[in-house]
């Protein structure tokens, strides 16, 4: 099974990936994988044809960021030229065992349920995650609730999430609850 892991910025998305990679399960990340595809010249080419977004070569994320992050009919276009490629990437890895593939997926929308098997949410309180960002990425408060804006809301993720993981208490309360999703997933 392909199996998501979502949540807002800060919720611990990686911090359930990581007790998962621990207990000797198949991960991947998203982000990683669009970090290579941020690579491919033909993914670039695409970008500076659409978004005039690139610089000596590579695509200027930041610019590409505010020109998305301003006009959700370019985030669209964006999300149309990358998930497919995103998607192929981790049918790849899918492919090569048939053992469950957990994949952290920091930008989800509805329309993806479909593509997975299962998804589990990680919820935070709001407070708790821009504490966990401020630490983590030395980010302003203001710059957070600016990303949190623009993500998918908790009742949104809840609403389409097979599984709900509560991360406001302690890492063993976190560990309980990923073991008890991977009982579940054994059946």
């Amino acid at each position: 099974m392909k199996i998501a892991i979502i949540g807002g910025i800060g919720s611990g998305k990686s911090s359930v990936l990581s007790l998962l990679a621990s207990y000797g399960e198949r991960v991947c990340d998203c982000d990683e994988i669009y970090r290579k595809i941020c690579e491919l010249p033909m993914y670039i080419a695409q970008i500076e044809k659409e978004f005039d977004a690139v610089k000596d070569g590579k695509i200027d994320k930041t610019k590409l960021a505010k020109i998305v992050f301003s006009d959700k009919e370019k985030l669209s276009l964006l999300n149309s030229l990358s998930h497919h490629l995103v998607f192929a990437e981790i049918d790849k890895i899918y492919k090569k065992n048939d053992s469950n593939l957990f994949v952290e997926v920091s930008a989800f929308s509805v329309e993806m349920k479909s593509y997975f098997d299962e998804v589990v949410f990680v919820r935070s309180e709001k407070s708790t995650r821009v504490d966990r960002v401020k630490k983590r990425d030395g980010h302003e408060e203001e710059r957070i609730l600016s990303v949190m804006s623009r993500q998918m809301s908790a009742e949104e993720m809840e609403s389409v999430a097979d599984f709900v993981i509560v991360n406001d208490g302690s890492l063993q309360a976190l560990e309980s609850q990923v073991e008890w999703i991977l009982q579940w997933l054994q059946g």
